[in-house]
């Protein structure tokens, strides 16, 4: 689409794959600023039924004719190049953008632009930025891969200068954004399918920093962080903000307490203590989130106590360390966490706030990402007193010949002084479950595909147990 051509608020925009988080959210703002929005998706969800109470036309099925009055195309990278609704835009001269570069057009009419990458915690700080903004009154616009608990949504249309948003990096798409403010949460290895070799990932996150400082712009990095700090070393000094637990950084954090309520900590900046920040969230791994959205608070001229208070506000987002349900004494909570040094985070971060036992239920997610990872999944889990691992969720890839749960189950139990239970299939995950957990422990599901629905049905059945109802 040539720039005197470009959209019109009477422009129909049609998603496919729209029930997503990334592209309902998207959609969201699309008709929160005046167009009109179509798509489409295999089937009903939260977020379908969300976009259509909000005027969004849905369709359950992917085909031509779904597209063939609409003016712009948007894909996401979940989509298969050949799927018949971008091949039917294509022969028909629509414009098909990818994502983010709907994103980016987006943003493209706000002064400040905030895009959070990095491999861990992208969610959570994207959130944490939105809620000191909130706070001091600036009512951004926001845009996440999750629901902020306070928030009720993944995406709302403020009134304010401020446009943040969560970037995606594993389609080397996050280039396609135009920020003038960036977030880097940390660099692993991740998406490798993709960047085909760490030289190519670390390129890419390098021309991230660049295109911000091109705008004049700034970045906050970790300094923890091994490839960052050596990136940010080559930069002006000015055009980036460093944070940090263990290597010398701008902001940093001392008296780290873990509490049943979350975690607490003094914010250093320039190594003089300035203010406590307390967070409703759990695990050290939210202080290094916390550290790197007050970076941008403090960047930006806000008070240490507006950051303060939007940071103690922040109660979570949906799949994130979420909790599901009570019953019984027994606590079940849900997380997003499919990479190694999530789930060791988030378990670690559970372990220090709770004196319970602590029973893993994970489930894989990819055959390519279970075969790259299968040694450091091993070792994730020492947090854990029992693990439960259910069959690889595919997410439409080829089954890997040697790559399974119960190679991984084996794995694990080598490293682990606990219990580990392998299940041939997800339905025994629930025999195995209540079979093990008693009163007072605290049971977490974790993995990025359907893991979540166990959780749930965990709570049901428990609730079905002790008498209550299944609502």
């Amino acid at each position: 689409m040539s720039p005197e051509n470009r959209l019109s608020r009477q422009s129909l925009i049609h998603f496919v794959g729209i029930g997503g988080s990334g592209m309902s959210a998207i959609a969201r703002i699309c008709l929160a600023q005046g167009y009109r929005v179509s798509g489409s998706d295999i089937k009903e969800s939260v977020n379908t039924i969300r976009l259509k109470d909000l005027g969004a036309k849905i369709f359950y099925k992917h085909t031509a004719s779904n597209v063939r009055a609409v003016d712009l195309v948007v894909v996401s990278g979940a989509i298969d190049a050949d799927n018949d609704e971008i091949t039917g835009a294509q022969q028909n001269g629509i414009p098909v953008w990818r994502r983010a570069e709907m994103l980016a057009e987006l943003m493209a009419g706000f002064t400040h632009k905030i895009s959070v990458a990095g491999t861990h915690g992208k969610t959570s700080t994207t959130s944490m930025v939105t809620a000191i903004l909130d706070a001091a009154q600036e009512h951004p616009t926001y845009l996440i891969g999750a629901d902020m608990n306070d928030f009720g949504g993944n995406a709302a249309l403020g009134s304010g200068p401020y446009f943040v948003a969560e970037s995606d990096e594993s389609d080397g798409s996050f280039l396609d954004l135009v920020p003038n403010v960036g977030i880097i949460t940390n660099i692993e290895a991740e998406h490798m399918n993709y960047f085909g070799d760490l030289d190519n990932l670390l390129d890419h996150f390098q021309r991230f920093a660049e295109g911000i400082f091109e705008r004049d712009g700034y970045v906050v990095v970790n300094m923890d962080d091994g490839y960052l700090s050596q990136m940010a070393r080559q930069w002006d000094s000015s055009k980036w903000v460093g944070f940090g637990l263990r290597n010398p950084a701008e902001l940093g954090a001392e008296n780290i307490q873990f509490h049943k309520t979350g975690v607490s900590f003094d914010l250093l900046v320039n190594g003089e203590v300035k203010q406590n920040i307390k967070l409703k969230v759990y695990g050290q791994h939210n202080v290094y989130n916390a550290l790197a959205a007050a970076g941008v608070g403090l960047r930006e001229g806000l008070d240490l106590k507006t950051i303060a208070e939007g940071l103690e506000k922040f109660s979570g987002t949906r799949r994130r360390f979420q909790l599901i349900g009570q019953v019984q004494d027994i606590t079940v909570m849900d997380d997003y966490g499919h990479h190694p040094t999530e789930i060791k985070a988030t378990l670690s971060g559970a372990r220090n706030s709770m004196n319970c036992r602590i029973v893993c239920v994970f489930q894989p997610h990819r055959y390519t990402r279970t075969q790259y990872f299968m040694d450091d999944f091993a070792g994730a889990f020492e947090s854990a007193d029992v693990v439960v691992i259910t069959p690889i969720y595919a997410a439409n890839e080829p089954a890997i010949p040697g790559v399974t749960s119960e190679k991984l189950g084996k794995l694990v139990q080598a490293q682990h002084s606990g219990k580990v239970i392998s299940c041939r299939q997800k339905s025994q995950v629930y025999t195995h479950l209540l079979a093990e957990i008693k009163p007072g422990d605290l049971v977490i599901t974790m993995g990025a595909g359907d893991i979540h629905t166990v959780a749930k049905e965990l709570v049901a059945r428990l609730k079905i147990e002790a008498g209550e109802s299944r609502h």
